[in-house]
């Protein structure tokens, strides 16, 4: 959708809709994302886990499942800046009035690498362990945090993590769910980043696209119509 200055405004989280469907992307940048429902565990399980970062923030250390992993790194320690990096009404913004868009996110996490370089970091909960191919999804996510925290004038470094927690034991049939965790990594790029935003706005201002038929919803809308 666009602002009333004329930028299309892009959510970090709905990136991967332009490397999945482009005919998608340009219906919901158009006409807003289609209804569904709340993600309520998901939500209760992000709103545990920052609860979780920030116990071991206040100690100046960090949580032992993700220490063990990347013992090098540490936890931005600026609660109060990172709390409003947090709030969706605040949260993080950067604009680029030449190429035309507005990039607005919350973030969920910020680790800070062993040169002391911000890296962006987001939790994801799932039933099951990642497949290999789970970042696909969530790379532009993550690079659109580092391109935001960049111009905040912040060192950025050139990697960002995705910190995976999920059902440690589907078959236990105890209330106390276990979680295991794991540490994806994802190399930034972020002059590539810049060049495919761009190519976003300008695919935008083209015709409606036709629907795509390697798309699962595509194809349904075909079957329909």
């Amino acid at each position: 959708m666009k602002t009333d200055e004329g930028l299309w405004k892009f959510n970090p989280s709905g990136l991967y809709g332009y490397t999945d469907c482009k005919t998608c992307f340009w219906k919901e940048q158009y006409y807003g994302r289609k209804p569904s429902l709340p993600l309520a565990l998901n939500n209760a399980v992000d709103a545990k886990l920052k609860a979780r970062f920030d116990l071991y923030r206040g100690q100046d250390t960090m949580p032992p499942e993700i220490l063990e992993k990347l013992p090098d790194y540490k936890l931005f320690s600026d609660q109060q800046e990172l709390d409003n990096w947090r709030n969706w009404r605040k949260g993080l913004a950067y604009k680029n009035k030449a190429d035309g868009y507005i990039l607005t996110g919350a973030v969920d996490e910020i680790m800070v690498d062993p040169s002391g370089k911000l890296v962006a970091t987001d939790y994801k909960s799932s039933g099951d362990p990642p497949k290999e191919d789970k970042q696909k999804y969530y790379t532009l996510q993550l690079h659109a945090y580092a391109l935001i925290l960049k111009s905040l004038k912040y060192d950025v470094a050139d990697e960002a993590y995705l910190l995976h927690y999920f059902t440690k034991d589907r078959d236990d049939t105890s209330l106390n769910m276990e979680l295991d965790s794991h540490v994806d990594k994802v190399e930034i790029n972020l002059p590539k980043f810049k060049k495919t935003l761009a190519e976003m706005v300008e695919f935008l201002k083209s015709p409606k696209p036709k629907l795509n038929s390697d798309c699962r919803t595509c194809a349904w809308l075909s079957d329909v119509s």
